[in-house]
């Protein structure tokens, strides 16, 4: 999955949870497994990694700040966001030590059975979970 969906299921499991913080935490933090397990389309395998790469760090920061600005969702509850995607910077630093650098999060083992579609089907289940999140950060009323 790409980073600013998991960003997306840790604010909605933060705006549904909310406390104890570090429930809401460990949630977030686990949420990245099941998500790596759903089939779904990495930009890593694609022509243009570093701009898909761009593409989702620039989503991720614009969502956390419209939850901080405009929502108004405490920072604590926003940070779950990005701890959810956390796990994902073992894929950069493979990234940048050359592809075959050992991923530290169990999800982005060979021998895991990462999820894997073409584009068109594995974006369109991320944008997915990414609209159901918006419904859930909503209803969640976090702020």
């Amino acid at each position: 999955m790409w980073v600013v969906v998991h960003v997306y299921v840790g604010l909605a499991i933060a705006a549904l949870v909310k406390e104890p913080v570090w429930l809401v935490a460990v949630l977030a933090l686990g949420s990245h497994v099941p998500l790596d397990l759903i089939p779904h389309w990495d930009y890593t395998v694609s022509r243009h990694p570093i701009a898909w790469g761009w593409v989702d760090f620039v989503a991720g920061c614009a969502t956390l700040l419209v939850c901080l600005l405009v929502l108004g969702m405490p920072w604590w509850l926003v940070a779950m966001g990005p701890l959810s995607g956390a796990p994902d910077f073992d894929v950069l630093m493979a990234a940048i030590r050359g592809g075959e650098a050992r991923h530290w999060f169990p999800s982005h083992w060979d021998r895991f059975p990462h999820g894997k579609a073409g584009p068109l089907l594995g974006v369109g289940v991320q944008v997915a979970v990414v609209a159901l999140c918006i419904v859930a950060i909503l209803a969640g009323r976090p702020y």
